[in-house]
């Protein structure tokens, strides 16, 4: 039986001031964006490999502000989601987009439209990002999160792991070829009701491009260094990011 949902379709990043924060993605990113509308206000989208990058404007708090996932079936989502306890926000819904209650996915704001093809075209540059790698959430109780993700909306668990070195628990779902990622701190932990977005990790092919041309291009970018993950090095940019904490991860 295929699962519910097949993609990342999109990850929404709410900006204070969208010229600006467009400019800045499209550095980031090292590809333009276009402007139109999400579901009736203005929107600057990117897209890359392997999801879109949607910025929205808003009063509120800057940050990642919704996941929209792909799903072949949506008339079957829409009568499977009731039957495991995810309400559906109709006033916020049609045909083609299922935004779902955060009362019902532990305070994060996540939605369903209609899989589609994505296609992937050659780099603009040799350091432009080639898709994203990681979405982060931040949970207070993993267990409870995994049961939405994997249980109700039948993301593939592929890895829960505790490393007292990271002081963190960290559980990995497939979705498509990149990965939702639920970060649970040990020694700190947050309150167990709530999750909340955390950040996003992007993919490069060459990540000392793409160091040097975020450099020139006036972002504060770390120094690159070795990834947690075995044959992976990283670095962490800084600043211009409008409230999302973000990560660039290089394989070697």
């Amino acid at each position: 039986m295929s699962r519910m949902i097949s993609q990342l379709d999109s990850v929404v990043v709410g900006v204070n001031d969208l010229p600006a924060a467009a400019i800045d993605y499209a550095a980031l990113t090292g590809t333009g964006g276009q402007e139109g509308e999400f579901r009736g206000g203005a929107s600057v989208s990117f897209q890359l490999a392997n999801t879109c990058l949607r910025l929205v404007e808003t009063s509120e708090r800057q940050g990642l502000k919704q996941l929209v996932f792909g799903c072949p079936d949506l008339d079957g989502a829409r009568h499977r989601l009731p039957n495991v306890g995810i309400e559906i926000v109709d006033d916020a819904s049609d045909n083609h987009f299922l935004a779902l209650n955060p009362e019902t996915t532990r305070s994060v704001n996540l939605a369903l439209t209609a899989a589609r093809d994505i296609e992937s075209g050659d780099l603009p540059s040799p350091g432009a990002l080639s898709g994203l790698d990681h979405a982060v959430v931040a949970s207070g109780d993993g267990d409870f999160t995994s049961a939405l993700l994997s249980g109700r909306l039948q993301l593939d668990m592929r890895l829960d792991l505790t490393n007292e070195n990271w002081d963190a628990r960290l559980m990995f779902f497939r979705c498509g070829d990149l990965i939702v990622e639920v970060y649970q701190p040990i020694s700190k932990p947050l309150g167990p009701e709530r999750d909340r977005f955390f950040g996003l990790s992007w993919r490069t092919d060459n990540i000392e491009a793409t160091h040097c041309e975020l450099t020139e291009r006036g972002f504060d970018v770390s120094e690159v260094r070795t990834g947690r993950r075995p044959g992976t090095r990283v670095c962490t940019v800084r600043d211009k990011t409008h409230g999302v904490p973000t990560l660039i991860l290089g394989r070697d």
